[in-house]
């Protein structure tokens, strides 16, 4: 009888193990590829890496690994140099003219090693059906061509010798959409005038016993080297560029509307662009373009956010390389972040809702 309740349980036993799911582990977040978006129209499942976008994996309905995909575009190296330098004047006869013979002294100069993450991003999807396709789309197979390939979205950078100086780079390759310059204001009419011709980031007045006068020392950055943004690639996961957009810091979103595909996205002047999506990756044409309805201004030293949301945002500002100098957690109503010590450079700006970028801009500081 023993034997026979002891052959009993172990039955139960196995039926139950067997009747349990098999437990999934993934490293990153959830995502679709909507059926509508695929050749088969099955839907695929992504998970992300969100955390530092190293990479994906796509699965498929028995969530069976069909590709995995690391950033080609981490890990390379780059180096950037930046030069503090001083130089002082007289503030009663130095209007804010400068010269070609003006003298500045170098005080610090360093030369930093870092090395290039992953650029990839989602977008929203939507279509004229009312049908939100997904919360964030990361992986396409179908939306940008009609093949089999897989295509994600990335910033294109190019590295700049560190023999270069940044801002020159920048003026050569310019598409013509330049990022919003914000000049810092010290509220003296002439203070500023001698901080902006000088390109000075930073200022002291001291008593001068040999010439009995207060003088100004001024106070500059020269960076050298460091990344630059060239557009947005289309790329298929075994590194094939599909389409190239120059000029465009990211895509936001994409729209299905009366038979045709729209994606928007928006340049390095913050201005909103259209696109038609044509019969392949390599015939996107732009339709429109738009000043960028930009709720981030500057007023004073500060930038200043207005924001209508009780949710949990973040503003965030990080140098070109992804340092980040100024975070700020938003709540509702008038927000400030003050630019006061930042030297000049060009800045991104983005505004997360949680983790998720909402919106982003460049500008520069000078």
């Amino acid at each position: 009888m023993k034997k026979f309740i002891s052959v009993l349980l172990l039955a139960a036993i196995c039926q139950s193990i067997k009747a349990q799911e098999p437990v999934l582990s993934f490293d990153g977040e959830l995502y679709f590829i909507p059926g509508s978006m695929t050749k088969e129209g099955e839907p695929f499942m992504v998970s992300v890496n969100t955390s530092n976008n190293k990479g994906f994996t796509i699965y498929d309905g028995d969530f069976n690994v069909v590709r995995k995909f690391t950033a080609l575009t981490a890990g390379q190296p780059y180096q950037k140099r930046t030069i503090l330098l001083t130089r002082v004047i007289d503030p009663e006869t130095d209007s804010g003219t400068r010269s070609e013979t003006d003298e500045w002294t170098v005080v610090d100069d360093q030369t930093y090693d870092y090395t290039t993450s992953s650029t990839f991003s989602g977008f929203e999807m939507y279509s004229d059906d009312n049908n939100y396709h997904s919360r964030y789309l990361y992986v396409t197979q179908t939306l940008f061509d009609d093949d089999e390939d897989f295509e994600y979205v990335q910033t294109k950078q190019t590295i700049v010798p560190i023999n270069i100086k940044y801002a020159d780079y920048v003026k050569e390759h310019s598409t013509g959409n330049e990022p919003t310059t914000i000049t810092i204001s010290y509220g003296d009419a002439t203070l500023d005038s001698i901080m902006q011709a000088n390109d000075a980031y930073d200022y002291q007045y001291f008593w001068d016993n040999e010439s009995g006068k207060q003088l100004l020392r001024l106070y500059k950055y020269e960076t050298y080297g460091g990344l630059y943004d060239e557009g947005i690639e289309i790329v298929t996961l075994d590194g094939t560029v599909k389409a190239f957009l120059p000029g465009i810091t990211y895509l936001s979103s994409a729209y299905y509307f009366r038979g045709k595909c729209y994606v928007q996205g928006y340049s390095n002047d913050n201005s909103r662009v259209l696109y038609l999506l044509g019969n392949g990756a390599s015939e996107i044409k732009e339709v429109s373009r738009s000043e960028f309805d930009n709720p981030i201004r500057r007023v004073g030293n500060d930038l200043v956010f207005e924001s209508d949301s009780d949710g949990q945002q973040t503003l965030v500002m990080s140098t070109m390389d992804g340092r980040v100098v100024r975070s700020l957690t938003v709540k509702q109503g008038r927000n400030q972040m003050s630019l006061n010590g930042l030297h000049e450079s060009v800045y991104n700006v983005t505004l997360y809702q949680q983790s998720r970028p909402m919106k982003s801009l460049k500008i520069i500081i000078r």
